[in-house]
């Protein structure tokens, strides 16, 4: 005899169903949880260790290390999330934009990795460059700053210069036709203005003595410490700028000491450049003011020579009048007439006019040689009328 048994509590296919079709709707992928809370706290990690180690005393390995931590914190971050998309493709739940803001996240924080690692690749690992390869300028005030951790502050030698020599051909001494100290100050100003802290200096002397400044430069993100020396050697017409850049820690400085270097030579070469180019156009105004003031002077004085000109010119050099007496045949004021005193024309009006002058006016221009020449002219007619008796022509 069989008995069919009727549980309530078995739920039926249909019902079993769209009770798990509920419980998807509402379950939330677990990988795509755990991806976001990794990559948020891996963020975090590398926000604090940056943070710490620019603005704080935290030593530069401790803040590698947690660097270090914080990426494989975002590698497994990635890792965890592309699993959560395939766990929310076969089962169909939610989580999507949970394990899509885990890999934006974890993208992020791999970013300034990325974009170093052409560098990595391309450049030699190598962490002291110089720009003198066979006599690398020295360190002296850094030497007591560095860690016993911190990389040798001795060159390293024949694997760096050949290291060197073909990843940066470019990085040599550069040569300037200046005294040292003008050089020393011009590279002094470069480095003061690049916001580099200054630890020691010392000035070349006038007896071809050797100049030295030593700074610490800090990486813009990361605040890596770089350690740099810059030897000043020459006298007062020809000077060597020798530039050293070292990194404290680390085998591989991904061309930041080069880039450096490039850097201040090219800021240098750029201001004495523009100093130059002053020169010139100061030069240049002070000749143009020059021949300003010549060519102003010049006229000056032919306006001025003009002006007496043309006062000479307007000068008339009149006969006195009182040198004739009454017995030259001649009154004051019949001279000008041209007549003598029984009133007919004389010889001066015959020969040289109405006026005295033939057909010049009595205001014409005279220069002192002619008037001389007309009064004794004048004197020998009046010495030879005295000796005749002149008969009027109406009388014969």
């Amino acid at each position: 005899m069989i008995f069919h048994i009727k549980c309530s509590c078995i739920p039926r296919p249909k019902e079993h169903n769209a009770i798990m079709k509920r419980i998807t709707e509402h379950q939330v992928s677990s990988r795509a949880r755990w991806s976001l809370r990794l990559a948020l706290f891996s963020a975090q990690l590398i926000i604090i260790a940056i943070l710490l180690h620019r603005f704080t005393s935290l030593s530069t390995p401790v803040a590698t290390n947690l660097i270090v931590v914080s990426l494989m914190g975002a590698a497994t971050a990635i890792l965890l999330s592309v699993l959560g998309f395939a766990q929310i493709w076969n089962k169909g739940i939610k989580g999507t934009g949970i394990a899509l803001s885990a890999l934006i996240v974890s993208l992020i924080i791999f970013a300034v990795p990325a974009y170093h690692l052409p560098n990595l690749i391309r450049l030699p690992a190598i962490n002291d460059i110089t720009t003198d390869l066979l006599t690398p300028p020295q360190y002296s005030a850094i030497a007591t700053l560095r860690d016993p951790q911190a990389n040798s502050l001795d060159y390293p030698g024949s694997s760096f210069i050949a290291a060197q020599a073909s990843a940066y051909p470019d990085i040599s001494t550069l040569m300037l036709e200046r005294s040292n100290q003008d050089s020393y100050e011009l590279i002094h100003g470069v480095i003061r203005d690049l916001g580099w802290e200054i630890v020691g200096e010392r000035q070349p002397g006038s007896k071809n003595q050797t100049g030295y400044i030593e700074a610490i430069d800090q990486s813009l993100l990361l605040g890596f410490r770089d350690d740099i020396v810059v030897r000043v050697r020459g006298d007062a017409n020809f000077t060597r700028i020798d530039m050293r850049s070292a990194s404290r820690y680390g085998s591989h400085d991904l061309g930041a000491n080069a880039n450096r270097i490039r850097e201040t030579f090219a800021i240098m070469k750029t201001r004495i450049a523009r100093a130059e180019t002053n020169r010139i156009d100061s030069l240049e105004r002070r000749r143009i003011a020059k021949l300003t003031i010549i060519e102003k002077k010049k006229k000056e004085r032919q306006d001025q020579l003009r002006k007496k000109q043309q006062e000479a010119s307007q000068e008339t050099f009149m006969l006195p009048k009182a040198n004739f007496n009454q017995e030259d045949g001649f009154s004051p004021n019949e001279f000008g007439q041209g007549l003598n005193r029984s009133g007919q024309p004389t010889r001066k009006r015959q020969a040289y006019g109405a006026t005295g002058f033939g057909n010049q006016s009595p205001g014409t221009i005279r220069t002192p040689r002619v008037k001389k020449q007309k009064i004794r002219k004048i004197r020998r007619s009046k010495r030879k009328r005295k000796s005749k008796k002149w008969i009027p022509f109406n009388q014969f």
